[in-house]
């Protein structure tokens, strides 16, 4: 049975005959039992992402209420990809240019020690993994590397509105943990060269060190859960096919390649609106959210890699996100998991966005 409405296809086990039918038969329309308006077909998602009106974060809730008040929620509310501010195509394009130039001096991350059998040990080295990894590129040490990734998974717990007071708190301590880091490891005298760039950029645009070490933190919030669905989704399709450890090892590149583009970890994303738009000559008014089903979007654009987005928000790391799923995977299978025994039985963690397989359940 295909899944709908477009929330519940996320965690279905084969959605994609259904986002196909999505986009070719409703490129845009209203669901009142949802109170969204969903885009589906990449010409009213460009549409969409292309008006001013339309917000990555609600006008009225720039930062999810939960955090406001605290650390958590002033990091939030500094980064990038959360934000259309004047500041927003200035601060992209610095990052860009240093993911770029940092490139080439990347490091080797100090993965995460993991019993490669254990179910459960895999679903919490799905999501560390990613952030051991951004931060490894960033040129944090190893001991650093693993406090990041449990500072990131604090505040990601402190996120939802359903968040109870202790993990608000975590996530609190998480955030001011983090700024404090980056912002020391940015002024550093000894700073990695492309860090120095960044930090001398910021000055001449006049964004604030402040600022640039929260979008460092944002680098590894980012790569936290699309990474755990892109690996995830990696291992499963490495498992499905039947591939030795070695073979899945050797061609790890081409399965990460094949999963974005079949299997992508990210299915969709909102927009909120601050003004009317008329798109494909329906009217959506002011105060309204688009859901923008970007896993519709690829089964009419296979290879434009719709899970990193579109246009300003485009992920800037995105060559970064295969390459380091690429070696995680090539890490775990030489740690000994058996993704064939990981394939046979999984489900979906229950999330409205991201497609993250789950082992231990």
């Amino acid at each position: 049975m295909l899944p709908a409405p477009p929330l519940l296809a996320v965690t279905h086990a084969d959605p994609y005959p259904y986002y196909a039918a999505l986009a070719r038969e409703k490129p845009l329309y209203r669901d009142d039992a949802l109170d969204l308006w969903i885009a589906s077909h990449p010409d009213t998602i460009l549409a969409v992402m292309r008006a001013p009106a339309a917000r990555v974060r609600p006008p009225s809730e720039p930062v999810p209420k939960g955090l406001c008040g605290g650390p958590a929620g002033e990091l939030f509310g500094r980064f990038v990809r959360m934000n259309d501010s004047a500041v927003h195509t200035r601060l992209k394009g610095l990052l860009a240019a240093f993911i770029q130039e940092q490139g080439a001096r990347a490091c080797t991350p100090q993965w995460p020690a993991m019993p490669a059998t254990d179910a459960a040990a895999v679903d919490h080295w799905l999501t560390a993994a990613p952030v051991h990894a951004q931060a490894a590129f960033l040129g944090l040490a190893p001991a650093l590397q693993a406090d990041s990734a449990a500072q990131i998974a604090a505040f990601l717990s402190a996120l939802p509105a359903t968040a109870d007071a202790s993990q608000v708190a975590a996530g609190h301590a998480a955030a001011r943990a983090l700024q404090t880091r980056l912002e020391s490891f940015l002024l550093a005298d000894d700073v990695a060269p492309a860090l120095r760039t960044l930090r001398d950029d910021g000055a001449r645009a006049d964004i604030p060190v402040a600022v640039l070490a929260a979008n460092l933190a944002g680098l590894l919030f980012q790569s936290g859960e699309a990474g755990a669905g892109l690996l995830g989704n990696t291992l499963v399709h490495a498992g499905r096919r039947g591939l030795a450890a070695a073979e899945a090892s050797a061609d790890a590149e081409a399965i990460v390649g094949h999963v974005i583009r079949h299997d992508p970890p990210l299915h969709n994303t909102r927009r909120f609106l601050a003004d009317t738009l008329t798109v494909g000559g329906q009217r959506i008014e002011a105060g309204q959210t688009v859901l923008l089903v970007l896993a519709a979007a690829a089964s009419v654009q296979p290879d434009a890699s719709w899970t990193f987005g579109a246009l300003g928000h485009a992920c800037p790391g995105q060559g970064l996100a295969r390459h380091h799923a690429a070696s995680a995977l090539s890490h775990l299978l030489r740690a000994g998991a058996d993704p064939a025994a990981l394939a046979f039985r999984f489900r979906y963690r229950p999330l409205p966005n991201a497609r993250v397989p789950q082992f231990a359940f």
